[in-house]
């Protein structure tokens, strides 16, 4: 019997400690999560997941402030590349463009990884830029007159400002004179602008080349400017070597054109895309009107990678070196 009692003494004491330790252990859990909640700090690193090539501060909150803005540069040759960036929006942006042409630090860090260059030094200042009726007029200090390449630096900036809808002469003023009397246009007569593919460091861009018109070609300059274009492709691919047009022809907004088999040699290539571009802007240079493009090869109609030849390609699709970069 006394047994029985000291054991039930025993067993009771330690259900006792039991509930002791329990009451403990949860009043200090409570204690310890409190605390970590009474210190937290929003002093973390916060990461946002943004849905795009071009990443920025989640700090500077200035992402939503970007607009794609056209621009020109050139290469270390003195090529010239019409291409488009993104910067900070405005509502002047072909003054926005060229300003962001002129040479700075920062921008010519950026660019070098692409082969680019600013075109102009930072000497130079854009006083006022205007658009209207068909027409720019643009003036800038005295500076700019006074450089070496001048004659480089007008045909860039007439050849970018040419390059917006229905813009079609410069005029230049030098601090608010008229620095020559006629406007500059975007090519003389009797040329033709044709856009090659060019390599800059890992890049391949269309460039414009400005070629005279033969005699024999006045009358029909579309051919002339496709033919020579062809023929510059034919030089520039190695896999495109005796690539030739063999017909042109406009109907109402197609331009119709039937090359030889070699340009199915291409197959399977990103060359395939870059030679339909600059079909097509060389095209348009002549033709604004035109929309779609009818290939045919040798008379025939296969497919080209992802484009069935008998179906018109449509020109809007094709964009002119356009630079994912912030600038």
């Amino acid at each position: 019997m006394r047994k029985r009692i000291i054991f039930f003494v025993m067993f009771s004491f330690l259900i006792f400690l039991a509930g002791c330790s329990w009451e403990n252990l949860s009043s200090t859990s409570q204690e310890s999560t409190y605390a970590n909640k009474s210190t937290q700090t929003d002093d973390g690193i916060k990461f946002e997941v943004v849905e795009s090539d071009v990443y920025f501060s989640q700090q500077t909150g200035q992402s939503e402030n970007l607009a794609s803005i056209k621009t020109i540069f050139c290469d270390k040759n003195h090529n010239l590349v019409l291409t488009e960036v993104l910067s900070n929006k405005t509502l002047d942006v072909a003054k926005r463009g060229l300003e962001l042409s002129i040479f700075s630090v920062s921008r010519q860090r950026t660019l070098r990884s692409f082969g680019l260059f600013c075109i102009f030094p930072d000497s130079v200042k854009i006083n006022f830029l205007k658009i209207e009726k068909n027409a720019a007029t643009i003036d800038l200090s005295s500076e700019f007159y006074k450089q070496k390449y001048l004659d480089f630096y007008i045909k860039a900036i007439t050849f970018y400002l040419t390059s917006f809808e229905n813009v079609d002469r410069v005029y230049f003023y030098n601090e608010g004179k008229s620095y020559t009397n006629k406007a500059f246009e975007r090519k003389k007569t009797g040329q033709v602008i044709i856009f090659v593919p060019q390599r800059v460091c890992s890049e391949i861009f269309l460039i414009p080349k400005w070629i005279d018109i033969p005699d024999k070609f006045k009358n029909i300059p579309m051919t002339f400017a496709l033919k020579s274009l062809i023929n510059s492709l034919s030089y520039r691919f190695s896999k495109l070597n005796g690539l030739k047009l063999n017909n042109v022809k406009l109907k109402e907004n197609t331009l119709y054109i039937d090359l030889s088999k070699e340009l199915l040699i291409l197959k399977g290539s990103s060359q395939v895309d870059i030679v339909l571009s600059s079909i097509c802007f060389t095209a348009r240079e002549l033709d604004k009107n035109l929309k779609y493009l009818k290939i045919s090869i040798d008379g025939k109609e296969p497919y080209l990678d992802q484009y069935d030849l008998r179906e018109k390609i449509y020109m809007d699709q094709f964009k002119l070196n356009s630079l994912k970069i912030r600038l």
